[in-house]
């Protein structure tokens, strides 16, 4: 197709509207809802809720958002200083707890500012700050596989991986795609075996994207994989006990075993704040273990306390988050 001038124009793609793109999880979420929900005697499920240890269960879910905020900050301020220079970890502390609050406006924007709020206060480049994201990322997620494998092998042990369906085929390929690339990093990076993945993907290892890949030491590999473990132990113990507040007795093996398996499907991005999505994940894997109605208010329980647990750290992080925000902006007004 020709324009006015001449010129050939590009291609055109269909692009959603936004707000198409933030409608989606919240239908998501009704639609899961609706399935389990319809027909509910909301009665039983009330004197379910009124029946379980709600004091248990809310410290149950704040302690483990309170450990992930911490380890968080301290991956991100020893990344910084490990392949970059000087960053502190008070400031960034309270500002990435503010942030919080503007996720529950948009997450993009409180994700974005972020980025953008760490990227000047370190007076890092875009192209190397994202080499360190992706050395993050790649360790983190990856390195998550190493210790979940034992786990989905129990599963299958126990007779649960049928649960799961064909799903846990593409878990599995999940997993074994996450060990073969922890094994090519480790040899392109530390033994110069520059071959599989590696050879499509770095074209330059001298570049400045490469640089944490190419500086980080094989202690600091494994501590950053170490520095996630915390946080998933604790998300995963948590569950445990407020399952246990609302008397729903799942054998604590089973548990720590699909536990990975279950944060997954409550974190698909197919509904808004977990809402459905949790109720999903209980209804697949644990619906025997206790009573319906404990275990639907158990899922709707969950998200809730999760977002209020998210939105106190974001309001006690707020007046010390602003303060630093005002003051880099000041500082590079006057640079």
């Amino acid at each position: 197709m020709e324009s006015r001038g001449g010129k050939q124009n590009g291609p055109e793609f269909f692009r959603f509207p936004a707000w198409l793109k933030q409608l989606a999880p919240v239908l998501g979420s009704a639609l899961i809802l609706y399935y389990y929900f319809h027909g509910q005697d909301w009665g039983k499920l009330r004197a379910a809720a009124l029946q379980s240890n709600l004091w248990l269960a809310a410290l149950a879910v704040l302690a483990p958002q309170l450990v992930y905020w911490w380890f968080m900050t301290a991956t991100q301020k020893y990344h910084i200083n490990w392949f970059h220079g000087p960053f502190p970890f008070r400031e960034y502390f309270w500002v990435s707890g503010m942030v919080y609050i503007l996720m529950f406006v948009n997450t993009a924007l409180g994700g974005g500012g972020l980025l953008l709020y760490t990227q000047r206060k370190a007076g890092i480049s875009w192209r190397k700050f994202a080499g360190i994201l992706l050395f993050r990322l790649g360790l983190m997620l990856w390195g998550f596989a190493v210790i979940l494998i034992p786990g989905t092998i129990a599963m299958h042990y126990l007779g649960l991986a049928q649960r799961a369906g064909k799903a846990i085929y593409v878990w599995w390929g999940f997993l074994i795609f996450g060990v073969l690339y922890l094994i090519n990093g480790w040899m392109t990076w530390h033994h110069g075996r520059h071959a599989g993945l590696s050879r499509l993907v770095v074209r330059d290892r001298n570049s400045e994207f490469w640089t944490a890949f190419r500086v980080a030491t094989k202690k600091q590999w494994f501590a950053t994989w170490g520095l996630t473990i915390p946080p998933y132990l604790f998300t995963v113990l948590g569950l445990y006990f407020v399952a246990f507040a609302f008397d729903i007795r799942v054998p604590f093996v089973t548990f720590m075993t699909v536990g990975a398996l279950m944060l997954l499907v409550m974190d698909l991005p197919i509904a808004l704040g977990g809402f459905g999505s949790a109720t999903l994940a209980w209804m697949l894997f644990f619906k025997d273990y206790g009573e319906p109605d404990a275990v639907k208010a158990m899922t709707l329980f969950f998200p809730f306390a999760r977002s209020a647990a998210r939105g106190l750290i974001g309001l006690v992080s707020l007046r010390p988050g602003l303060r630093e925000i005002n003051s880099l902006f000041a500082s590079n007004k006057k640079i």
